[in-house]
């Protein structure tokens, strides 16, 4: 008796040793509990020739909805510029109820997020459907000038959390170039739970 709980307590420890120090590669395991569409996107911006935003919801078939339209950056980017994304939920969707959540990001210059959020969160969900640039190995400057497209673009959930509550979420990301350029960005978004 004494031995075979001496084996099962040594089994259980090697597991969750083994276990603690690779969930990484058991992550093929853990599915996404959640869904979201897209339920509305805009935007406003102090200065329309320094930056723009004109994105509409686009709804394929009997209930796809997507995000679609064009991002105009005329400005030169250096340390000055900075962004920073809220993001925020509501059980009812009433503007009253949104409270801010923890997946805030805080503000910092632009460079510093192309090289962390950019990449892992913005791309990683985009990356098929605009013409943003990529910065697979960090950035490398220029930022090109331009005007960049959006096409049918959703958010498969790479980089976000496995498991989210349902409800509404805001998510607002402000693009500052000091001292008169700010571009406000607005998208608010549903999770809903998925069956299987």
């Amino acid at each position: 008796m004494y031995s075979l709980n001496v084996h099962l307590l040594l089994s259980v420890f090697v597991l969750v040793n083994l276990c603690d120090g690779c969930a990484g590669r058991f992550s093929i395991f853990l599915k996404q509990n959640w869904e979201c569409k897209p339920l509305s996107i805009g935007g406003e911006t102090t200065n329309p020739s320094a930056m723009d935003l004109d994105m509409r919801i686009e709804r394929v078939g009997r209930g796809e909805f997507f995000f679609s339209g064009t991002f105009f950056w005329n400005i030169d980017l250096d340390d000055s510029v900075l962004v920073e994304m809220q993001i925020l939920r509501s059980h009812s969707g009433s503007e009253a109820d949104y409270k801010l959540t923890p997946w805030s990001i805080p503000q910092q210059t632009f460079i510093e997020y192309i090289d962390t959020f950019y990449k892992d969160l913005l791309m990683a969900n985009l990356g098929d459907c605009t013409d943003l640039p990529r910065y697979d190995s960090g950035y490398v400057p220029p930022w090109p000038k331009g005007t960049f497209n959006f096409t049918r673009c959703g958010i498969k959930g790479d980089g976000l959390p496995e498991v989210l509550v349902e409800g509404f979420y805001k998510v607002q990301a402000i693009i500052t170039a000091l001292p008169t350029v700010q571009q406000n960005i607005t998208a608010i978004i549903q999770v809903t739970l998925k069956m299987f």
